[in-house]
């Protein structure tokens, strides 16, 4: 179970931007991971709320957005969302497809008091 590791790295950061900010309490952590993360939304919520407790994050709400994973044909440019699954692009018809994404994961934003 990454999340947990990740939601543990989480109050890490968060402890530290504490200590160089000074804020009392923590009331979001905004994080964008990318398609190819592989989080598991729910998974990650339950290991944050597990670990944030007696810390300055203990009633803070995570907010994760996961940027899609989108098909794009080599041939035209043309790009869809992976949602929208074909096995050749809907406009030249070519199977040169591919998948594109990142792994990242990353705090964008903190909300403080």
């Amino acid at each position: 179970m990454h999340e947990l590791t990740m939601a543990q790295e989480l109050i890490r950061i968060v402890e530290d931007e504490q200590l160089r900010h000074g804020f009392e309490k923590v009331e979001v952590v905004k994080i964008k991971a990318g398609g190819f993360s592989g989080i598991d939304r729910h998974a990650l919520d339950f290991a944050f709320q597990v670990v944030r407790e007696g810390t300055c994050a203990a009633q803070a709400r995570l907010e994760l957005n996961i940027e899609p994973v989108k098909i794009v044909c080599r041939s035209c440019g043309f790009s869809m969302s992976a949602r929208d699954a074909a096995s050749s692009c809907p406009l030249c018809k070519s199977l040169d497809i591919a998948l594109e994404g990142d792994s990242s994961f990353e705090i964008v934003a903190l909300e403080v008091d």
